[in-house]
């Protein structure tokens, strides 16, 4: 979304209540854990329970952006090509809890974000705020919903107009939605400002005037302005400094308290997620992994990918300084080409090798890393082997094809494979010395092709649910690792 674009939604969808102390939040303010009765107050129990309806419920949520799809293209006979980056995502939102999304950079998180606010239209599924579709709503009921949800932008510099004073932009959705007479107006915009931490003889500045930190305020206050039940965090304090960000976190905490405002907070930062969150939904390539309690899912992580996130968290003591930390293969696949079956596969330390196949879990990660590497087109044939092996039109002459073969398998595997596993692999790789990579596929899928990559597990239900073959009859099986052997 552009800069304009943001202003645009911005100051239609803006929103707050009068009246809240902000003593405490300001310069110097530390941050604070929420207390277990604040995570009683929110939906630990009754989103676990389902004792009352979500205020938010998001159902099977699509959002494709489509590539090759201008008229020229459909002239000259290109296909449409989708980008999925929000394919098929369910979570609720109780009233007064915070629901933390979390993942990559790429993952979705924002697209999701925006695409339940109805500030990008959907490809498929369904928003229901207060039990009503969103997507079906008319030109009326849009409008209270504007009043209703709004959302806070990552970027505090680029979502405030710089041609308006900070008494224009914070006003301008009481402007848009006629609220008051224009004296209450402006009434409420001091009174906004000063909840936010502001003084309001800075009405009339501009916001190149200000710091990241009191920008991000200004818009807060903007988001406030019509009196909201709900606000989409998106990223609010990854343009912050530190010290500035405990302050906005201590903040939105007060107003939430204050006016119980229900919150979806958009982070990659985990600090934060925990600090302010009361569930936690985890996003990859464009699904819900895991979705859990807070201090649940930070201490009991159940998907490979949640174990990995938080093991990439840097620790602040002298005791982790020998910590032998886990990392993942490969690089995150591009959504407009996801894997099959399980989209985490590609990347997984607990893929499930098939059932009849008797294999090590690292030697079958660093094959499926290879399968990847192939199938991707991810290798330099005529490098191998340097001046000693001639590569001309696609293929090794045969003489050649052994010494290949070995220089190849040392290129994509630390160690040489075991037994049986060497021969499969190595007649594999000779398919290579002629250039078929499709020959070399399907003699690698044939042997190890895995339920993870046949099968698209669901997320499930309960107040933890996960999204993982390990949690489901084919994690029962002989050749399935044990889900806590790898943190």
């Amino acid at each position: 979304m552009s800069s304009d674009e943001q202003r645009e939604h911005a100051a239609e969808t803006a929103g707050t209540e009068s009246g809240v102390d902000t003593a405490g939040s300001g310069a110097g303010a530390g941050t604070t854990s929420r207390s277990s009765a604040d995570s009683d107050a929110h939906t630990t129990t009754s989103a676990a329970t389902g004792a009352e309806a979500p205020l938010v419920s998001v159902q099977n949520l699509e959002k494709y952006f489509w590539e090759n799809d201008s008229l020229l293209d459909r002239l000259l006979g290109g296909e449409p090509v989708a980008v999925r980056a929000v394919d098929g995502v369910s979570f609720d939102i109780y009233e007064g809890e915070t629901l933390g999304l979390v993942g990559e950079s790429g993952c979705g998180k924002s697209t999701t974000g925006e695409t339940l606010l109805r500030l990008q239209e959907p490809t498929g599924g369904r928003v229901e705020f207060g039990g009503e579709n969103v997507y079906e709503m008319d030109n009326g009921a849009v409008t209270d919903f504007r009043q209703s949800a709004q959302v806070v932008f990552q970027d505090p510099f680029s979502s405030l107009d710089p041609r308006m004073t900070i008494g224009d932009i914070v006003q301008q959705p009481l402007d848009i939605h006629d609220v008051g007479t224009t004296d209450e107006r402006r009434a409420r915009v001091r009174d906004l400002l000063e909840r936010v931490g502001l003084s309001t003889d800075q009405l009339d500045r501009y916001p190149h005037e200000f710091s990241g930190g009191q920008r991000q305020r200004i818009g807060i206050a903007r988001a406030l302005a019509l009196e909201p039940e709900f606000l989409v965090l998106d990223e609010p304090t990854s343009a912050l400094d530190v010290s500035v960000q405990a302050q906005v976190l201590n903040l939105l905490e007060d107003l939430q308290d204050e006016f119980d405002l229900t919150y979806l907070l958009i982070s990659h930062d985990l600090s934060v997620i925990r600090h302010i969150c009361d569930r936690v939904a985890v996003m990859y390539l464009g699904e819900i992994v895991e979705i859990g309690p807070v201090e649940e899912l930070f201490d009991d992580p159940k998907h490979p990918y949640t174990k990995a996130l938080l093991e990439s968290v840097p620790r602040a003591t002298t005791e982790e300084r020998e910590r032998d930390r886990e990392t993942l293969a490969g690089d995150v696949p591009s959504p407009r080409d996801p894997p099959s079956g399980c989209r985490f596969r590609t990347r997984c330390p607990m893929v499930i090798p098939p059932e009849d196949l008797q294999i090590e879990q690292e030697t079958f990660r660093e094959i499926m890393t290879a399968r990847e590497r192939i199938e991707n087109r991810d290798i330099s044939l005529e490098t191998v082997g340097g001046e000693q092996i001639e590569f001309e039109d696609g293929s090794v002459p045969s003489a050649d094809v052994p010494a290949f073969v070995d220089l190849l398998h040392e290129r994509l595997f630390d160690e040489p494979l075991p037994g049986r596993h060497r021969e499969v692999v190595d007649e594999a790789l000779a398919e290579l010395a002629d250039s078929d990579w499709e020959a070399a596929e399907s003699t690698l899928r044939m042997e190890y092709e895995s339920v993870c990559e046949r099968e698209n597990p669901g997320l499930g239900e309960g107040a933890h649910p996960v999204a993982c073959h390990l949690y489901g009859e084919a994690g029962t099986g002989e050749n399935a690792i044990d889900p806590d052997t790898w943190s």
